[in-house]
């Protein structure tokens, strides 16, 4: 699943371990969904994540709407 984690992590100036604190979410895991690596993301775990970032879930993850 193409996404933008990696670059609005990044934009927001936070490491994955930071990432992590504020999610609840594993570095393992938050590394794998920004490499790629996983092809089934928890629909908990994208709405956590575009909220942490502050951006919204379908441009995180590339869905068109």
């Amino acid at each position: 699943m193409r996404n933008k984690v990696w670059y609005y992590r990044n934009q927001r100036g936070l490491t994955l371990q930071q990432l992590s604190k504020l999610t609840g979410l594993s570095v393992a895991a938050i590394s794998k969904i920004e490499n790629d690596n996983t092809n089934d993301i928890l629909l908990k775990n994208a709405i956590i994540l575009s909220r942490t970032l502050k951006v919204d879930m379908y441009e995180l993850f590339c869905i068109s709407k």
